[in-house]
């Protein structure tokens, strides 16, 4: 069975029409709607991003989602380095230290010698990096806030504990 499909990212939904065999349609084409979540996905992380840098544009943090990023990795990990921010990411090591070189360049980030490999530096936020990161989770949280409005604590745990299987799943696709 041949199918046409075309998506509708407004309500997300993708229409499948038979074209093989018309005769399944009827006279008039029938069209089943079916849930796309790669669709709700990329919309929603869309959405997001755009009203997160809305907001740090209004709180006067103008700062790419990138270095954001890098930053959260340093909170996450203190003393994490290039190499295993780029691993644990999935980033590009020279993306990785292109962004910390820029983020250092401001002033938000130091990184220090590795205690057990010389070879390497480990990665720290500055007083500067520290007031900016207390600055940002506060907008973030407002976006959150905003973002989970009419949803219930299980249904946000049930939305993360599912959208982490996915990430799941399509991770352990390689």
């Amino acid at each position: 069975m041949t199918q046409d499909r075309t998506a509708d990212t407004d309500n997300d939904t993708a229409h499948i029409t038979n074209v093989a065999n018309p005769a399944q349609n009827g006279d008039d084409v029938a069209q089943t709607n079916i849930h796309v979540p790669g669709e709700t996905l990329h919309r929603l992380v869309h959405a997001y991003k755009r009203k997160t840098m809305n907001a740090m544009q209004a709180a006067d943090m103008p700062m790419p989602m990138s270095h954001k990023r890098v930053l959260k990795w340093i909170i996450k990990l203190p003393g994490i380095t290039a190499q295993q921010m780029a691993e644990k990411s999935g980033q590009d090591k020279g993306r990785i230290t292109r962004l910390i070189k820029e983020i250092e360049n401001e002033g938000l980030i130091e990184r220090r010698p590795h205690p057990e490999d010389r070879r390497s530096q480990t990665l720290h936020l500055t007083a500067a990096g520290e007031t900016l990161m207390t600055k940002f989770r506060s907008v973030e949280q407002e976006v959150r806030t905003r973002m989970t409005r009419g949803l219930s604590q299980q249904q946000i745990a049930d939305f993360v504990n599912i959208a982490n299987l996915m990430a799941d799943n399509l991770d352990g696709c390689d």
